[in-house]
């Protein structure tokens, strides 16, 4: 019974060794001009084995792409900017991932990102741009995943690969420590496939849906100011922060001097205070005993 437990095991233990091997980024191959020699294994074995990428995706293979993009827009209102957007992604059948809006005096300043279907990228740019007076600036970003994805999935038959050969090992137990340590092995194989399942689906979320940043200024707020012909762009606005930071040093410098200084002061003169009052109470006292002596 021993001997088959160890066969058993030594069976699992293989297969999860192959599997391992074939779920790398790279396979060994014999060698030929142009590859690159790889050291560890040289060092292992005493010779030199060679290893080239696997494949990537080929040209006819659609291309994975997570699109991104940002823009900075001048609006007549930013309140209704933001509703017209909300509305834009809800029409394209996306949604709003988060919204912030600061208020000034001149007007509200705003901030929003939405995700919309990858293949209404263009169409949700050109809306965007059309809400504006004017466009500040434009990013276009994207990042092709399609390497990783194939990776994965080439990855992920392996795994299945291997979870089969261990559920048949499984089967063919004859007993309960043979049946605990293929089920052992058979779990960390189950967590791998659920980590690669998980990396393969968030890469489709993010590949379906491209990602738009949208920063809004009211008119209101990006004009400068105009008096007697001057451009006075944001001075005031400047100035103003400037005396804040000002405030905000001066009341810094009062806290320290009130927490720190003000009873380290007290803490070393203390003494010294104190003994000076004690020597004039000494004196004081000499001088009325001489007093009442005469």
């Amino acid at each position: 019974m021993k001997k088959k437990l160890w066969v058993v095991i030594g069976i699992a233990v293989l297969v999860l060794i192959a599997s391992g091997c074939q779920s790398m980024a790279y396979r060994e191959i014999p060698a030929e001009p142009g590859m690159i020699p790889m050291p560890p294994q040289s060092e292992l074995s005493g010779g030199t084995d060679y290893y080239r990428p696997e494949e990537p995706a080929s040209a006819g293979t659609e291309r994975m792409v997570i699109r991104t993009a940002s823009l900075d827009l001048i609006v007549p209102d930013t309140e209704e900017a933001i509703t017209a957007i909300e509305e834009l992604a809800s029409n394209l059948g996306g949604y709003v991932v988060s919204l912030n809006t600061y208020q000034y005096e001149q007007g509200v300043q705003g901030s929003i990102t939405i995700r919309i279907p990858a293949e209404s990228f263009n169409t949700a740019l050109e809306q965007l741009k059309a809400l504006a007076t004017t466009v500040r600036s434009e990013s276009v970003g994207g990042q092709d995943v399609t390497d990783e994805y194939v990776d994965l999935e080439s990855r992920l038959r392996h795994l299945r690969a291997v979870e089969e050969q261990l559920l048949g090992f499984l089967e063919k137990a004859e007993d309960t420590e043979a049946t605990l340590a293929v089920y052992e092995q058979l779990q960390q194989v189950q967590g791998e496939i659920e980590q690669v399942t998980g990396r393969m689906q968030y890469l489709e979320n993010q590949v379906a849906l491209a990602t738009i940043t949208i920063s809004l200024t009211p008119d209101a707020l990006a004009q400068p100011l105009e008096v007697g012909g001057w451009n006075l762009p944001g001075t005031f606005r400047h100035a103003l922060e400037a005396l804040l930071n000002t405030l905000e040093v001066i009341v810094k410098v009062a806290i320290y001097l009130v927490i720190v200084v003000l009873p380290t002061l007290i803490i070393l003169l203390a003494p010294i205070v104190a003994i000076v009052l004690l020597v004039r109470w000494l004196v004081r006292r000499r001088r009325r005993a001489r007093v009442k002596a005469e």
